[in-house]
């Protein structure tokens, strides 16, 4: 198990356990739970619209952390067509 460090063009940073990280057939990012049945598909435990994350990285390879500065605000990325779902992950 390994814990994934997300961050989010809007500045959001989520650490999550996960066995693996995949890409979906959505262009998604899928971070999948242990399997515990070999017999049974992997368990989706958190997924990120790719087009939103700016970096994973495993915390295991994880040399170092430096906090966001603040005062520069976030860079948030706005889509141009209406028909996408504009809730982010």
């Amino acid at each position: 198990m390994l814990a994934f460090m997300v961050v989010l063009r809007s500045g959001h940073r989520f650490t999550i356990r996960a066995a693996q990280m995949r890409l979906n057939y959505d262009r998604c990012l899928e971070l999948l739970g242990p399997d515990t049945d070999p017999n049974a598909p992997s368990q989706v435990v958190a997924m990120f619209d790719s087009n939103e994350v700016v970096a994973v990285i495993a915390r295991e390879n994880l040399v170092s952390e430096e906090p966001a500065d603040a005062s520069a605000g976030a860079v948030v990325v706005r889509r141009s067509s209406s028909a996408l779902d504009p809730i982010p992950f």
